[in-house]
């Protein structure tokens, strides 16, 4: 085995409520000890809590391209729209805790 093959995926669509109510929690409690290493670690939840917006906008962004395109349902529109809100939701969050 290689190191290269030890990998975590996260699901946003079936995890992104826990993992993301996880690094809010990290970064809440975190960015403020009086511990480097406790500092650094709120520092990186903070970056894996932008990259996992960056790449769940960017997921609804190509779906709703390709939704417009062709066939899209009332139902593809609530879902979507349901998505954005989340998404919307976690990126307030987000600016609440870094104070941006």
């Amino acid at each position: 085995m290689a190191l290269s093959d030890l990998e975590l995926t996260v699901n946003l669509y079936t995890e992104g409520e826990q993992f993301f109510d996880l690094l809010k929690a990290a970064i809440r409690d975190w960015r403020n000890s009086p511990w480097g290493h406790e500092r650094q670690r709120a520092g990186y939840a903070v970056e894996l809590y932008r990259r996992g917006l960056n790449i769940l906008r960017a997921h609804l962004e190509e779906t709703r391209a390709k939704a417009e395109e062709g066939y899209f349902t009332e139902e593809d529109k609530r879902i979507l729209s349901q998505a954005e809100g989340r998404l919307a939701y976690w990126e307030k969050k987000l600016a609440e805790l870094i104070g941006s």
